[in-house]
């Protein structure tokens, strides 16, 4: 009678769940950032952080973050190397019920940072913006806000309806030469604002008779 060694069991490997969680968690998890002359403020919206669950490291050109999650995992934050140094020693955090909010002390005071993090060749002086805030943004490489606000303010500045034909007349009128300046003159006002000409050899020969637009009739004030 022969004896055989029972057939050894093969046990599946056991599935790190704290990974996954660990996956999911960090995903979740977005932050912003924003600046003015002197700090860069970094936002990680993590709610009721405990102070004992945090753990933020400010470096001369870094920034390393950990947190203990409530489910167990943990969510990491390494900035390294900033876009640019800062003074460890005057940058703080502040543990809010909404999120981490991190202030980074910068070493050139009005240096507006192009990016976070990495080589910065958008940096430009924050001098002529008056401190004024950049907007947050979670991207690395930050919209050009300055120059979209002027493109507003340009658009709102400008004239619409009379106003903008009074400044365009204004302007032609300006840059005109004498014989265009009296042939504008005459044109206007002799065709009672329903004609323009800047040729003196045309319009100073007879007058400039009422040209309506299309689908209109030109009438005296008392009819």
């Amino acid at each position: 009678m022969s004896s055989e060694a029972p057939a050894s069991a093969t046990t599946p490997p056991v599935q790190d769940q704290n990974t996954s969680t660990t996956f999911l968690s960090q995903s979740r998890i977005r932050h912003e950032w924003f600046q003015n002359d002197n700090y860069v403020t970094v936002s990680i919206f993590i709610k009721n952080t405990k102070k004992d669950a945090a753990s933020i490291n400010f470096g001369k050109q870094s920034l390393s973050v950990s947190v203990k999650l409530p489910a167990g995992s943990e969510y990491s934050l390494e900035l390294d190397p900033l876009a640019h140094e800062i003074v460890p020693n005057d940058s703080r955090y502040e543990l809010l019920s909404t999120k981490i909010e991190i202030k980074l002390r910068k070493a050139s005071i009005g240096l507006k940072w192009g990016v976070l993090e990495g080589e910065d060749k958008l940096a430009v002086s924050m001098g002529s913006s008056g401190g004024q805030l950049s907007y947050p943004s979670s991207a690395r490489k930050a919209k050009n806000w300055d120059a979209l606000e002027k493109e507003i303010a340009e658009d709102k500045d400008a004239p619409e309806g009379d106003a903008a034909l009074n400044a365009l007349f204004q302007q032609l009128y300006r840059d005109a030469d004498d014989n265009s300046r009296r042939a504008m003159m005459k044109s206007y006002v002799e065709s009672n604002g329903t004609c323009l000409s800047t040729n003196w050899d045309e319009v100073g020969k007879d007058k400039v008779e009422t040209k309506p637009p299309d689908g209109m009739v030109a009438k005296k004030w008392d009819q």
